[in-house]
């Protein structure tokens, strides 16, 4: 078996410091970064109000148990020198 033989690069493809419209070409990239920094902006905005949310059902979950602990120990002790 051959194995096939690599086609020869065409005319179309270029280098990218070459072509004619290189100017045009970093634009569409500054635009890209731009709206790729915009989309990372808005992500983090997001993640930081989830995690806000998240500590504060933490907060309330742990405060919660602890004062549940806090009461039951009160309860088994008063009922023990009560008794």
């Amino acid at each position: 078996m051959k194995k096939p033989q690599p086609k020869a690069m065409s005319e179309e493809k270029q280098v990218y410091a070459e072509s004619n419209n290189l100017e045009a070409h970093i634009i569409a990239d500054m635009l890209r970064i731009e709206s790729i920094t915009t989309e990372l902006r808005e992500f983090k905005e997001d993640t930081k109000t989830r995690l806000n949310k998240l500590e504060n059902w933490l907060v309330a979950i742990v405060g919660t148990s602890f004062t549940t602990l806090v009461a039951v120990l009160v309860g088994l002790i008063v009922n023990m020198f009560a008794g």
